[in-house]
């Protein structure tokens, strides 16, 4: 169970495909026929864990070392150390070299502060030990062998004649340059030390059980603490519902992924091909095969005059949405042309004629029953008209890794929903945010990292009706933050003349509108945790109900009331529903008057302590509004009287109560 539950095993599954994967079971049955002596199969297992990455051989050498050590095997370790080594030089010195197009062999390159070739490279560890070992022993590599050992509860550390099979693996991760490889999790680089933790920790529990043979408590406990161990560490770092960062449901293949794969079974296996890293393997059967990781003088690259070149633009994973659109643009006008174009997915052949996307490259982006996390309206005006709407948003968190702990604050991904309700002007920015509630500075918005859907769909595109996805990159802005949301003509967001003033015809939450209603927020997130703050429709229970028609726009319900002797106050809550929609933001007074009229003791507030005014309400919705009056000293019990009202703050007009067509309530109350 421990073994199953270990995350770095799990990352590397879940991650995209490398044949490193397969690994580590090809290790732990190497090292079975080891120990069973049965050669045979040992050299088997050895010769395909050897095949899995060019690093393993490092890995099988220390199983012969194990084997001439501990087993005192001696002629089977020095073979296999040999046989190892030879492998390891061949396919880093000759064999990776040849077959790179620069020439030299990827994995050298993460270890270029040692020198320019193996060579250098060993006579800089010989001579140099202060170069390498500056760069081991370091805090964060301390942290990360730390994190190795906890699932295991440390028994590994009782068996150091097994734990040291994982030592090249150690060293070939914590010495190199990239800074991935530096991640227990979150990547493929940790599993090839899973099986030498999990080797070592089983000979460590049977060394301790050896102690004391004789007590039956020993197993039960020492078992509890390896479980305990592994479900704690798996619960802050692991894969499964079991972890506390687990979210939503496990990996689904999607009509996307199925349609990629009809188009890998379409391209000629004869034929060269250059792809982004994720489609990549799923149509690497060919001879020419190359793996576009980046833009060089506008170009992707690498490319070498493929016939086919393979993208998916809505996971264009490592490139920036801005340079994969730029690079396609560039390859449509040099010679490439369109083979598939379909969702997103992009074919391209070299000599093809077509250039044009056709229509159904956009259905990406398109959604036909969307279904949001948090539904509503929000129209957006173009010269006083309704032109465009969203129809919800959802907000979803993603784990991420660091290299000093594999789960720090997640990032997370704003998904808006929307529909065009006429044919759109060019040039409309959709500007989803993120901002500090407290200061309003702006944490992260499209500026850097566009929306994917708008940089390949453009509104101005939409056909009226039809419903748009666009999701944000995820993104760190840490725990505590408000979501935003504008449109925007042309880029410049703080012209805030040039913004689209919203209408709030419908919404589950309570939307805030600001600047002259052009943005909205929308949600606010406190401690990584959202906290919603949903309308309410439903009929309330005041402990004083009553029915007072506010100039036919609010209806008062009724209101609660509490006295507090000390000091002497009344504590109130209004009970108010909006019976239609208001422009108006009205201020609530609350009064107590003597017996000739004068105030003696008055509040004025918008709803809610300001923070809800009328313009906000919807038809229906309820509101509740507490206020606090404080009472003057010395008043006689029937001296004074209470009323509740609403007025224009602008004009000072109260609004009119039909049933009586007094511009006031009286609201009985006692001392």
């Amino acid at each position: 169970v421990a073994y199953l539950l270990f995350p770095a095993l799990q990352s590397a599954n879940v991650f995209d495909f490398h044949a490193v994967a397969l690994a580590p079971t090809f290790f732990l049955f190497a090292f079975y026929f080891l120990e069973r002596e049965r050669w045979g199969w040992y050299a088997l297992f050895a010769a395909l864990t050897m095949s899995c990455k060019e690093d393993m051989p490092l890995s099988v050498a220390m199983l012969g070392l194990y084997a001439l050590l501990v087993r005192r095997r001696w002629r089977v370790g020095l073979a296999t150390m040999a046989a190892a080594g030879a492998w390891f030089l061949l396919a880093v010195g000759v064999i990776m070299p040849h077959f790179d197009t620069r020439g030299v062999s990827p994995l050298a390159n993460r270890y270029a502060y040692l020198g320019d070739g193996p060579l250098e490279m060993a006579a800089t560890l010989i001579t140099q030990p202060g170069v390498w070992l500056s760069r081991l022993f370091t805090a964060e590599n301390a942290v990360y062998v730390l994190k190795l050992l906890a699932p295991v509860a440390f028994l590994s550390l009782l068996a150091p004649q097994v734990l040291m099979l994982g030592l090249p693996a150690l060293l070939v991760n914590l010495l190199s340059s990239d800074g991935f490889m530096h991640q227990l999790e979150g990547f493929h680089y940790g599993v090839t030390l899973v099986p030498a933790v999990i080797l070592s920790a089983v000979y460590g529990a049977a060394w301790l059980l050896r102690r004391r043979p004789q007590s039956r408590r020993r197993p039960l406990l020492l078992a509890a603490a390896l479980l305990g161990c592994s479900l704690f560490y798996h619960w802050g770092h692991g894969y499964t519902p079991l972890a506390r960062d687990f979210r939503g449901s496990w990996p689904a293949v999607t009509d996307h992924h199925r349609l990629g794969e009809r188009i890998a079974r379409r391209i000629p296996t004869e034929a060269s091909l250059a792809a982004l890293p994720r489609p990549n393997p799923h149509a690497s059967q060919r001879q020419w095969l190359f793996m576009i990781d980046r833009l060089e003088n506008g170009q992707l690259a690498p490319l070498h005059d493929v016939e086919y070149v393979w993208l998916d633009v809505t996971d264009g994973w490592p490139l920036h949405p801005n340079d994969l659109k730029h690079g396609v643009e560039a390859l449509l006008a040099d010679g490439y042309g369109l083979a598939e174009a379909e969702d997103g997915w992009l074919l391209l052949r070299r000599g093809a004629a077509e250039k044009t996307l056709p229509d159904a490259f956009y259905d990406f982006a398109r959604v036909a029953d969307p279904r949001p996390q948090y539904a509503m309206r929000l129209q957006f005006l173009l010269d006083g008209q309704p032109a465009l709407e969203c129809l919800g948003f959802d907000l979803t968190a993603h784990p991420q890794s660091t290299n000093s702990q594999s789960t720090s604050s997640p990032t997370y991904q704003l998904t808006t929903y929307w529909r065009a309700l006429r044919p759109l002007p060019s040039g409309l920015r959709l500007y989803p945010f993120y901002f500090d509630d407290g200061s309003g500075d702006i944490l992260e918005d499209t500026t850097q990292r566009p929306l994917i859907a708008t940089l390949w769909y453009p509104p101005e595109r939409w056909q009226p009706g039809e419903i748009v996805r666009a999701a944000t990159l995820p993104w760190d802005v840490g725990d505590t933050f408000s979501v935003g949301l504008g449109v925007v003509r042309g880029g410049d967001w703080s012209a805030v003349d040039r913004r689209l003033p919203i209408r709030v015809e419908s919404s589950d939450l309570v939307v805030r509108l600001f600047d002259g209603d052009t943005w909205a927020r929308l949600l606010h997130v406190q401690n990584g945790e959202p906290q919603p703050e949903f309308r309410t429709f439903a009929p309330p229970h005041p402990q004083h109900p009553l029915e007072a028609d506010f100039g036919g726009q609010i209806r008062l319900l009724g209101y609660d009331l509490t006295a507090n002797p000390q000091p002497a106050s009344y504590d109130l809550v209004f009970y108010w529903q909006a019976q239609q929609r208001m422009t108006i933001s009205y201020t609530v007074f609350v009064q107590l008057l003597d017996r000739a009229g004068q105030v003696r003791a008055q509040v004025d507030s918008i709803p809610q302590g300001g923070g809800y005014p009328t313009l906000w309400w919807l038809p229906g919705e309820i509101v509740a509004d507490p206020i606090r009056l404080e009472l003057p000293p010395g008043a006689p019990p029937d001296a004074d009287r209470l009323i509740v009202g609403l007025y224009d703050p602008l004009t000072g007009q109260r609004l009119i109560v039909r049933e009586t067509g007094q511009d006031f309530v009286p609201i009985p109350w006692a001392r």
